[in-house]
């Protein structure tokens, strides 16, 4: 949900947008009027921009420690993208804390007995 780039846009004070082919989810209408977005026909790329270069710089080094790790970390050990993963999994209600797993009721392995003692008075 972009928490990764807000961090980043805070730390650095600095906005970053995702610009270029791809980014954009398919489906996704990009302006109303059916134009293409700006910089929509380039390659895929980040646009930062801030009040000074060295905001800038610092923000352009954290995308490219971000971009480095996705590429040279196996996915299995890349922390970053586990905790993104965990992040979301939390927003969208899903996660497990056991094993970092939440288990709802329903899904609990523990039996429970339940018994309903529902008498009906009208017959």
């Amino acid at each position: 949900r972009g928490n990764t780039l807000k961090n980043i846009e805070k730390e650095c004070n600095a906005k970053i947008m995702i610009r270029g082919k791809g980014s954009v989810k398919e489906g996704k209408v990009g302006r109303k009027d059916g134009q293409m977005l700006p910089g929509e026909d380039e390659p895929l790329h980040a646009l930062v921009t801030a009040n000074t270069m060295e905001n800038v710089k610092k923000a352009v080094e954290q995308i490219r420690n971000i971009l480095k790790q996705g590429i040279e970390t196996p996915e299995d050990q890349n922390d970053l993208r586990k905790m993104q993963l965990r992040e979301l999994a939390r927003l969208n209600g899903t996660l497990r804390e056991d094993d970092n797993r939440i288990l709802r009721p329903w899904q609990s392995t523990e039996t429970r007995s339940i018994t309903n003692t529902t008498v009906c008075t009208k017959c």
